[in-house]
Protein backbone atom coordinates (compact mmCIF):
# COMPACT_ATOMS: atom_id res chain seq x y z
CA UNK A 1 0.00 0.00 0.00
CA UNK A 2 1.63 3.57 -0.94
CA UNK A 3 3.14 5.37 1.84
CA UNK A 4 0.04 8.36 1.22
CA UNK A 5 -2.87 5.75 2.08
CA UNK A 6 -2.02 5.71 5.59
CA UNK A 7 -1.51 9.41 6.04
CA UNK A 8 -2.61 11.30 9.24
CA UNK A 9 -3.18 14.40 6.72
CA UNK A 10 -5.58 11.93 4.54
CA UNK A 11 -7.41 10.28 7.48
CA UNK A 12 -8.26 13.96 8.71
CA UNK A 13 -9.44 14.83 5.49
CA UNK A 14 -11.66 11.70 4.98
CA UNK A 15 -13.38 13.07 8.42
CA UNK A 16 -13.30 16.63 7.50
CA UNK A 17 -15.54 15.82 4.70
CA UNK A 18 -18.30 14.03 6.44
CA UNK A 19 -17.92 16.62 9.17
CA UNK A 20 -18.70 19.86 6.49
CA UNK A 21 -21.31 17.54 4.94
CA UNK A 22 -22.91 17.00 8.10
CA UNK A 23 -22.75 20.04 9.28
CA UNK A 24 -24.16 21.78 6.16
CA UNK A 25 -21.11 23.59 5.57
CA UNK A 26 -20.42 21.72 1.96
CA UNK A 27 -23.00 20.76 -0.56
CA UNK A 28 -22.53 18.04 -3.05
CA UNK A 29 -19.87 20.74 -4.76
CA UNK A 30 -17.97 22.19 -1.95
CA UNK A 31 -14.76 20.45 -1.22
CA UNK A 32 -11.71 20.89 1.19
CA UNK A 33 -7.87 20.11 0.97
CA UNK A 34 -4.92 19.71 2.91
CA UNK A 35 -1.05 20.31 2.30
CA UNK A 36 0.83 17.19 2.28
CA UNK A 37 2.56 17.37 5.43
CA UNK A 38 5.80 15.13 3.37
CA UNK A 39 5.29 17.77 0.57
CA UNK A 40 4.60 21.41 0.80
CA UNK A 41 4.27 21.63 -3.35
CA UNK A 42 1.68 19.12 -3.44
CA UNK A 43 -1.90 19.05 -1.64
CA UNK A 44 -4.63 16.39 -1.59
CA UNK A 45 -8.11 16.57 -2.04
CA UNK A 46 -11.01 14.16 -3.20
CA UNK A 47 -11.83 13.13 -7.16
CA UNK A 48 -15.13 15.10 -6.78
CA UNK A 49 -16.96 12.87 -5.63
CA UNK A 50 -19.90 14.65 -3.02
CA UNK A 51 -17.96 15.44 0.33
CA UNK A 52 -20.00 12.93 2.34
CA UNK A 53 -18.68 10.46 0.03
CA UNK A 54 -15.13 10.55 0.32
CA UNK A 55 -13.02 8.21 1.68
CA UNK A 56 -9.00 7.54 1.62
CA UNK A 57 -9.68 5.45 -1.66
CA UNK A 58 -11.07 8.48 -3.35
CA UNK A 59 -7.99 11.16 -2.23
CA UNK A 60 -4.80 11.74 -4.46
CA UNK A 61 -2.10 14.55 -4.68
CA UNK A 62 -2.30 17.36 -6.97
CA UNK A 63 0.84 20.05 -7.18
CA UNK A 64 0.54 23.82 -6.75
CA UNK A 65 -0.23 24.32 -10.27
CA UNK A 66 -2.92 22.21 -10.02
CA UNK A 67 -1.85 19.35 -12.39
CA UNK A 68 -2.58 15.89 -10.92
CA UNK A 69 0.56 14.64 -9.18
CA UNK A 70 1.54 10.87 -10.49
CA UNK A 71 -2.04 10.03 -11.35
CA UNK A 72 -4.91 10.20 -13.92
CA UNK A 73 -7.67 10.67 -11.46
CA UNK A 74 -10.29 13.60 -11.29
CA UNK A 75 -10.84 16.15 -8.70
CA UNK A 76 -13.41 19.12 -8.69
CA UNK A 77 -13.52 21.60 -11.49
CA UNK A 78 -12.16 24.59 -9.31
CA UNK A 79 -9.30 22.75 -7.69
CA UNK A 80 -7.79 26.32 -8.84
CA UNK A 81 -8.80 28.25 -5.74
CA UNK A 82 -6.51 25.38 -3.75
CA UNK A 83 -3.49 25.22 -5.07
CA UNK A 84 -3.13 29.19 -5.72
CA UNK A 85 -3.82 29.53 -2.30
CA UNK A 86 -1.49 27.29 -0.99
CA UNK A 87 1.42 29.15 -3.34
CA UNK A 88 0.70 32.85 -2.17
CA UNK A 89 0.10 31.51 1.20
CA UNK A 90 3.06 29.53 2.52
CA UNK A 91 1.22 29.69 6.51
CA UNK A 92 -2.31 27.85 4.79
CA UNK A 93 -2.17 24.26 5.16
CA UNK A 94 -5.90 23.37 4.17
CA UNK A 95 -8.34 25.48 2.24
CA UNK A 96 -12.32 24.73 2.41
CA UNK A 97 -14.83 25.80 -0.41
CA UNK A 98 -18.10 26.15 0.33
CA UNK A 99 -21.64 27.44 -1.01
CA UNK A 100 -23.16 28.04 2.43
CA UNK A 101 -26.38 30.41 1.96
CA UNK A 102 -25.40 32.20 4.90
CA UNK A 103 -22.17 33.14 3.16
CA UNK A 104 -23.61 34.09 -0.03
CA UNK A 105 -26.64 35.91 1.16
CA UNK A 106 -23.34 38.60 2.98
CA UNK A 107 -21.39 38.31 -0.44
CA UNK A 108 -24.08 39.52 -2.35
CA UNK A 109 -26.10 41.89 -0.33
CA UNK A 110 -23.12 44.61 0.27
CA UNK A 111 -23.58 44.25 4.19
CA UNK A 112 -20.18 43.62 6.00
CA UNK A 113 -19.75 40.35 7.20
CA UNK A 114 -17.45 40.82 10.61
CA UNK A 115 -17.73 38.27 13.68
CA UNK A 116 -20.49 39.00 16.14
CA UNK A 117 -20.13 35.58 17.46
CA UNK A 118 -16.78 34.97 19.72
CA UNK A 119 -16.22 31.40 18.16
CA UNK A 120 -15.98 33.54 14.82
CA UNK A 121 -13.36 36.06 16.26
CA UNK A 122 -10.81 34.39 14.00
CA UNK A 123 -12.39 36.32 11.13
CA UNK A 124 -10.89 39.75 12.64
CA UNK A 125 -12.27 42.60 13.54
CA UNK A 126 -12.53 43.99 9.74
CA UNK A 127 -15.60 42.80 7.01
CA UNK A 128 -14.09 39.62 5.65
CA UNK A 129 -13.11 41.15 1.82
CA UNK A 130 -15.52 39.95 -1.28
CA UNK A 131 -14.49 38.50 -4.26
CA UNK A 132 -15.87 40.15 -7.36
CA UNK A 133 -14.87 38.12 -10.51
CA UNK A 134 -17.02 40.10 -12.89
CA UNK A 135 -14.71 42.69 -12.04
CA UNK A 136 -11.24 40.96 -12.97
CA UNK A 137 -12.49 38.70 -16.12
CA UNK A 138 -15.77 40.51 -17.18
CA UNK A 139 -19.53 40.72 -17.03
CA UNK A 140 -19.71 37.68 -18.70
CA UNK A 141 -17.65 35.80 -17.00
CA UNK A 142 -19.20 32.50 -14.83
CA UNK A 143 -18.98 32.68 -11.11
CA UNK A 144 -16.86 29.52 -11.23
CA UNK A 145 -12.86 29.55 -10.62
CA UNK A 146 -11.69 27.61 -13.56
CA UNK A 147 -8.19 28.66 -13.86
CA UNK A 148 -4.87 29.15 -12.40
CA UNK A 149 -5.24 33.20 -13.18
CA UNK A 150 -8.46 32.95 -11.44
CA UNK A 151 -7.53 30.94 -8.91
CA UNK A 152 -4.53 33.93 -8.30
CA UNK A 153 -6.91 36.35 -8.22
CA UNK A 154 -9.06 34.97 -5.74
CA UNK A 155 -6.01 34.68 -3.31
CA UNK A 156 -4.90 38.15 -3.69
CA UNK A 157 -8.58 39.30 -2.44
CA UNK A 158 -7.76 36.85 0.39
CA UNK A 159 -5.15 38.62 1.24
CA UNK A 160 -3.58 37.40 4.63
CA UNK A 161 -7.36 37.06 6.21
CA UNK A 162 -8.95 33.39 7.44
CA UNK A 163 -11.62 33.52 4.90
CA UNK A 164 -13.07 35.98 1.78
CA UNK A 165 -16.78 35.85 0.54
CA UNK A 166 -17.36 35.16 -3.09
CA UNK A 167 -20.29 36.99 -4.44
CA UNK A 168 -23.10 35.30 -5.48
CA UNK A 169 -21.26 31.62 -5.08
CA UNK A 170 -19.87 31.42 -1.42
CA UNK A 171 -16.72 31.52 0.19
CA UNK A 172 -13.63 30.09 0.71
CA UNK A 173 -11.78 29.56 4.51
CA UNK A 174 -7.87 28.55 5.02
CA UNK A 175 -6.26 28.17 8.54
CA UNK A 176 -3.10 25.77 9.18
CA UNK A 177 -4.28 22.61 9.66
CA UNK A 178 -7.53 20.54 8.68
CA UNK A 179 -9.11 20.33 11.73
CA UNK A 180 -8.68 24.21 12.56
CA UNK A 181 -10.10 24.56 9.10
CA UNK A 182 -13.11 22.06 9.78
CA UNK A 183 -13.84 24.47 12.69
CA UNK A 184 -13.18 28.32 10.98
CA UNK A 185 -15.71 26.75 8.07
CA UNK A 186 -18.60 25.56 10.47
CA UNK A 187 -18.38 28.78 13.07
CA UNK A 188 -17.98 31.10 9.96
CA UNK A 189 -21.26 30.05 8.71
CA UNK A 190 -23.06 29.83 12.54
CA UNK A 191 -21.55 33.37 13.04
CA UNK A 192 -23.12 34.67 9.75
CA UNK A 193 -26.50 32.96 10.37
CA UNK A 194 -26.55 35.03 13.70
CA UNK A 195 -25.94 38.31 12.13
CA UNK A 196 -28.63 37.65 9.65
CA UNK A 197 -31.00 36.63 12.24
CA UNK A 198 -29.96 40.14 14.56
CA UNK A 199 -30.32 42.03 11.45
CA UNK A 200 -34.05 40.76 10.33
CA UNK A 201 -34.74 41.42 14.06
CA UNK A 202 -33.95 45.13 13.35
CA UNK A 203 -31.02 44.94 16.35
CA UNK A 204 -27.89 46.86 16.09
CA UNK A 205 -25.04 44.39 16.35
CA UNK A 206 -22.24 44.50 18.84
CA UNK A 207 -19.12 42.81 17.16
CA UNK A 208 -16.69 41.39 18.38
CA UNK A 209 -12.94 43.19 18.65
CA UNK A 210 -9.26 42.33 17.50
CA UNK A 211 -8.38 41.46 21.77
CA UNK A 212 -11.47 39.25 21.32
CA UNK A 213 -10.78 37.69 18.24
CA UNK A 214 -7.46 37.09 19.35
CA UNK A 215 -8.45 35.01 22.44
CA UNK A 216 -10.69 32.75 19.75
CA UNK A 217 -8.08 32.52 17.81
CA UNK A 218 -5.59 30.58 20.85
CA UNK A 219 -8.64 28.59 21.73
CA UNK A 220 -8.61 27.31 18.05
CA UNK A 221 -5.18 26.75 17.60
CA UNK A 222 -5.82 23.19 17.34
CA UNK A 223 -9.29 22.75 17.69
CA UNK A 224 -8.89 19.12 19.32
CA UNK A 225 -11.92 19.11 21.49
CA UNK A 226 -14.39 20.73 18.90
CA UNK A 227 -12.60 18.12 16.40
CA UNK A 228 -13.96 15.33 18.34
CA UNK A 229 -16.82 16.51 18.99
CA UNK A 230 -17.63 17.14 15.58
CA UNK A 231 -16.33 13.88 14.41
CA UNK A 232 -18.00 11.62 16.51
CA UNK A 233 -21.86 13.19 16.07
CA UNK A 234 -20.80 12.97 11.95
CA UNK A 235 -19.39 9.38 11.88
CA UNK A 236 -21.27 8.17 14.59
CA UNK A 237 -23.36 4.40 13.68
CA UNK A 238 -20.71 3.96 11.25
Amino acid sequence: MPKARTSSVIADLVTANRILAHQGVLDGYGHISARCEDDPNRYYIGDASPPGNVRTKNVFRWDLNNDPAGHRHRTYGERFIHGQIYQARPDVHAVVHCHAPELVMFGASGIPLRPIYHMAGFQGEDPLPVFEIRDLFGPETDMLIRSNEQGAALARTLGDRAAVLMRGHGATIVARSVKQAVLFAVYAVINARILGQALMAGGSPVFINAAEGRGTAKVLADGERGWQYLARIATQGT
